[in-house]
């Protein structure tokens, strides 16, 4: 189930991160350092503002929604859902025209009205994609995902080509595409402005549930952009432009790996839980927590051997050494926040356990701010993406404590031992560097065939039933068609 379900929301989870991380690369080509600097300090800010102002409801609607069965339920829903969605959206209004006070930035009117509109339309797409899920609507959900980063990027692209090299030609396009989509997928789920009564039970209840998520979502944020916010008191815009590239790249990749096992294993999970099978409910996550680990672990350890040739092909100039020496760090930081978010901090949201993660989140944020302080006295920008990786890592390891104490949840060790093996297997035939001398096409293309061909072929002979199932499978499709 979890398998055939991860697959349906693969094309969602795969084509917004890849935009992502192609337009990461584009922007190098296209703005400078302040400007990029600019432009990943306004996408930060929105993210903020969607934990902050609209995340306590979007954790609520995945968690409760599937209890309004009836009728009657679901239009005090809805009609509770359209005044939140009203009011949250004024207030991010305001909160994106106070960031530009908060992170100092430029301010023009045409980048204060962009900047609002992509914020408040990028956190609706985001809550929309959440509803979606929640009913199982993986079409509507696919839309949510692409029509920001994909569709967005076109037109955001097209925008900055021909109307205005500019952060606010780009955050304009985006905001363009993404109320378009949010106009068409609300309208699908039969979202919109409900005159109603606002049930007060329905508010309370969310709100306490999802209050410590608002604070968590808000930490969290400090742990995902706190280098961000540190380099730019202790140094400048353009040095946050430097460090937002390999940092930005590397928690990407991390995210297109972790998407491909995320979006579909909590719902089968809380339906378990919903329907009492508890051992049911846990197992789907920790065969969750294995796939993932079987994903990033190769993820991060192959990036580390193609980091120069990647850099030289693909990034600017200006941007190149900064991002050759802090890509692999901030990619090693990316996969382990991200198997421990959708691994090991999953019980804490199956069994309502807000405060104890909020908690949690509170202690990464904390060390995250620390460590990079100290990394850049110590190091510079790249002592301070180290501090990033032992603030995180930290944070795994008590997470996971609590997820196998508290909850029960089961460790996967046979397959995480199988996956590490696969992979220092992979470590060691990319380490002999007999691709290194080539251009820098070449040596990433011949470092990706290694490292596939490898990491399969201990695959298949770490798990020989699997590899004989998929084959059995293959040889029955054409007699089939036959």
């Amino acid at each position: 189930m979890l398998i055939r379900q991860t697959l349906l929301y693969v094309p969602a989870q795969l084509v917004g991160p890849l935009f992502q991380f192609v337009a990461a690369i584009v922007w190098t080509h296209w703005f400078d350092a302040a400007g990029y600097g600019a432009l990943a300090l306004i996408l930060a800010a929105q993210e903020l503002i969607f934990f902050s102002c609209l995340g306590w409801w979007s954790h609520a609607t995945l968690r409760y929604l599937g209890e309004a069965t009836t009728d009657k339920q679901r239009r005090r829903y809805r009609a509770s859902e359209s005044g939140v969605l009203v009011v949250t959206s004024l207030l991010q209004a305001g909160a994106a025209v106070g960031a530009f006070g908060m992170f100092d930035l430029p301010t023009s009117p045409g980048l204060v009205a962009a900047t609002v509109a992509f914020t408040i339309s990028r956190s609706l797409l985001t809550y929309l994609g959440d509803r979606a899920r929640t009913e199982g609507r993986v079409g509507a959900y696919t839309a949510t995902q692409i029509a920001g980063p994909a569709l967005g990027f076109v037109v955001a692209f097209a925008c900055v080509a021909l109307a205005s090299p500019t952060p606010a030609a780009a955050i304009a396009g985006f905001a363009a595409a993404q109320t378009l989509g949010a106009l068409i997928v609300a309208r699908s789920l039969g979202v919109g402005v409900t005159f109603g009564r606002v049930d007060p039970r329905i508010l309370s209840r969310a709100f306490a549930y999802g209050l410590p998520l608002i604070v968590a979502g808000a930490v969290g944020w400090v742990s995902l952009n706190g280098i961000r916010l540190v380099v730019e008191r202790f140094g400048s815009l353009e040095a946050v432009g430097l460090v937002s590239v390999g940092w930005g790249l590397g928690q990407r990749l991390a995210s297109v790996a972790a998407m491909f096992f995320t979006a579909a294993a909590y719902p089968l999970a809380l339906r378990a839980l919903q329907a009492g099978r508890r051992a049911e409910a846990l197992e789907h996550l920790s065969l969750n927590g294995a796939l993932l680990f079987g994903l990033l672990a190769p993820m991060a350890a192959g990036l580390a051997f193609v980091t120069r040739p990647l850099a030289e092909l693909m990034i600017a100039a200006p941007f190149q050494a900064a991002t050759i020496a802090i890509l692999p760090a901030a990619a090693l930081t990316g996969a382990l926040r991200n198997w421990r978010v959708h691994f090991f901090d999953q019980p804490m949201l199956l069994f309502e356990r807000t405060r104890l993660l909020m908690a949690l989140s509170i202690g990464e944020a904390a060390m995250t701010l620390a460590f990079c302080v100290v990394g850049l006295v110590k190091g510079g920008l790249v002592g301070a993406v180290w501090g990033c990786v032992a603030a995180t890592a930290i944070t795994a390891a008590i997470s996971a404590c609590f997820a196998t104490l508290m909850f029960g949840l089961r460790l996967p060790l046979g397959h995480i031992a199988r996956f590490s093996a696969a992979t220092a297997a992979m470590s060691l035939a990319l380490s002999s560097g007999v691709w290194s001398a080539a251009s820098p096409g070449r040596a990433l293309a011949g470092a990706v065939a290694i490292g596939v061909a490898v990491y399969g072929a201990c695959l298949v002979a770490l798990y020989p039933e699997v590899a004989r199932a998929l084959l059995g499978r293959l040889r029955k499709r054409p007699a089939r068609a036959a």
